[in-house]
Parts: structure tokens; C-alpha cells; sequence
């Protein structure tokens, strides 16, 4: 296996979980979205430094600054409809939106870094599109209607697609690993935080401080998990073409539904899984078809 698909499969290991955790706390411990957001951005400030300390960064040149502030944008921006798409619907089902954003992320880094994939590639992003489409429907199948959480993944799918692609252009523009990863981190932080200029928005988060200090120890594992993720991936774009990396991502609800199959009778309050032998079957064969295509991608 080639080192840069090893470390692209670690980002669906480690999203799995985060997005468990996510789960957990957008529909049990916070109701507000943008709330959410902001504490769970307190932790890119928490991690950096181990960014730093994994490789000392150089300073990027002066005019990449506007790629990092549209990669601070996206880490902020998506978060809102994804946290509402969890609050509607099966986690697996959620993030297997995610997968709409394939669609977008060819495209974009044809015209942006002019990275052309192969046919057999397109057509492995093509089944893995498709499966994720189908893994989209909700139980009302004979009606072919979409979940609830739809128009919230739609629109979170197209923001994180530029994610890849404006941290491909950072890599071949001569970035480092830890300048990228950490600038991203630091400049969403930034973001969120000039939120509080707004009253109600510090209002809202001042209201949930105690919530958030009762449930610090969630947040810290989840955004453990988000940090080693998004580690891997960033990785993986930096060694392999972004279409491939980030095509891989799309095994993480495979790895929600097998997590939640060995551990939500432990602990149900963790999981919003259907796990009934129909709700399996249906996500297994389609998850066969994403292997194919990926199979496709790598070959």
C-alpha cells in the first residue's frame, strides 16, 4: 500500500469517531450550532502547539495570506449546516452527504491548480458519488425523498470541498505541512472569536460556559480526534493528488456504522445510528461499491 493511502485511510479512522462525538454534543449537551462552533474552535488554540512541535513552520509568503483566510472561512462556515444536519438525521447518513462534495472537489482543482485525474478515477469518484447518494435516501424509499438533512449537507458539502484544493494550491506553492495545518487552525480560530463582536452571539456563549466546562472532557476528545483526522489528511493532499485524498474521507461513515455496531449498546447516549439488519445491509453494499471506487482511484 502506498504511504500516502495509509495516511489518507487514518482520516475516516479518526473522523468516525469526532463525528460520533459531534453527535453527541449537538444533540444532547448544545442546541445552538454557532455556539457549538465557537468552543469547539477554543481547541485549535489547545493544539497548535503540538502542530509547531511536530515541525518547526517557516513563514509562508506574504500573498498566500488570503488562501489561509479562505481556509479559516471554511473550517468555520461548514460547521453551522453540519451540526444541523446531525441534529436531523442518523450520523452516518449526515457525513455520507459529505460525499456530494466529490462532485465539486475535480473541478475545482482543475481550475484552480489544473490537476487532471484519469477516466477510470473519474469513474471511481463517480461510484462513490453515486453509493452516497443512495446512502442519502431516507426510509421513505419508495418516494425517493431525500432526509431532512439534505439542503444542511448540500451546502456544508460544497464549502469543505474547497478545503482540499486551497490546501493542495499552499503545498505546491512551497508550504509546509505545519504552516498550513496550523495557519488553517489558527485563522478559524480568529474567525470564530471576532463573532463575539456581535451581542446576542456573546450572549449565547456566555450563557453556555458552565454547560461547556461540565462537558470540556467531551470536547477534548472529540477535537483529539478531529486534530489527528485532519492531520492525516492534510497529509495525504501534500503527497497525493486532493481528488484521491479527499475521495478516501468518504469511508468514514463505514467506520460510524461499525463503531456504533460494536459499541452503541454500551453506550447508547453516544449514538443516532439505525444498526437494524436492513439499515446494515443497505449501508454495507453500498459501501462495497465506494471500495470499488476507490479501488478505481488508487489503481
Amino acid at each position: 500500500m502506498s504511504m500516502w493511502l495509509f495516511i489518507a485511510f487514518l482520516a475516516p479512522v479518526f473522523y468516525g469517531w469526532s463525528n460520533i462525538f459531534d453527535n453527541f454534543l449537538a444533540n444532547q449537551k448544545f442546541k445552538n450550532p454557532l455556539t457549538l462552533a465557537f468552543y469547539t474552535s477554543l481547541f485549535n488554540i489547545v493544539f497548535l502547539p503540538i502542530v509547531f512541535l511536530i515541525q518547526k513552520p517557516t513563514l509562508p509568503a506574504f500573498e498566500l495570506f488570503p488562501i489561509f483566510v479562505g481556509l479559516g472561512l471554511v473550517n468555520v462556515l461548514y460547521l453551522y449546516p453540519y451540526y444541523r444536519g446531525l441534529q436531523v438525521e442518523d450520523t452516518s447518513i449526515t457525513i455520507s452527504f459529505f460525499s456530494f462534495g466529490r462532485i465539486f472537489i475535480p473541478i475545482l482543482a482543475y481550475f484552480i491548480i489544473g490537476e487532471i485525474l484519469t477516466i477510470p478515477q473519474y469513474i471511481g469518484i463517480f461510484l462513490i458519488i453515486m453509493s452516497g447518494f443512495f446512502l442519502s435516501l431516507s426510509q421513505s424509499q419508495l418516494n425517493f425523498r431525500f432526509s431532512n438533512a439534505f439542503g444542511y449537507m448540500m451546502i456544508a458539502a460544497f464549502i469543505v470541498s474547497l478545503e482540499g484544493v486551497l490546501l493542495k494550491y499552499l503545498f505546491e506553492h512551497g508550504v509546509q505541512w505545519s504552516a498550513a495545518v496550523g495557519g488553517e487552525m489558527a485563522m478559524s480560530f480568529l474567525i470564530i472569536a471576532s463573532f463575539l463582536i456581535h451581542a446576542k452571539f456573546r450572549k449565547n456563549v456566555a450563557m453556555e460556559f458552565v454547560n461547556f466546562k461540565r462537558n470540556a472532557h467531551i470536547f477534548g476528545i472529540e477535537e483529539g480526534f478531529t486534530f489527528l483526522a485532519f492531520s492525516a489528511e492534510a497529509l495525504a493532499i501534500k503527497l497525493a493528488p486532493v481528488s484521491l485524498a479527499k475521495s478516501i474521507s468518504t469511508f468514514t461513515p463505514l467506520f460510524v456504522l461499525f463503531y456504533a455496531f460494536l459499541f452503541s449498546k454500551r453506550f447508547p447516549f453516544l449514538f443516532k445510528e439505525k444498526i437494524d439488519s436492513g439499515s446494515i445491509i443497505k449501508k454495507i453494499v453500498l459501501f462495497i461499491i465506494m471500495i470499488f471506487g476507490v479501488l478505481l482511484l488508487v489503481s
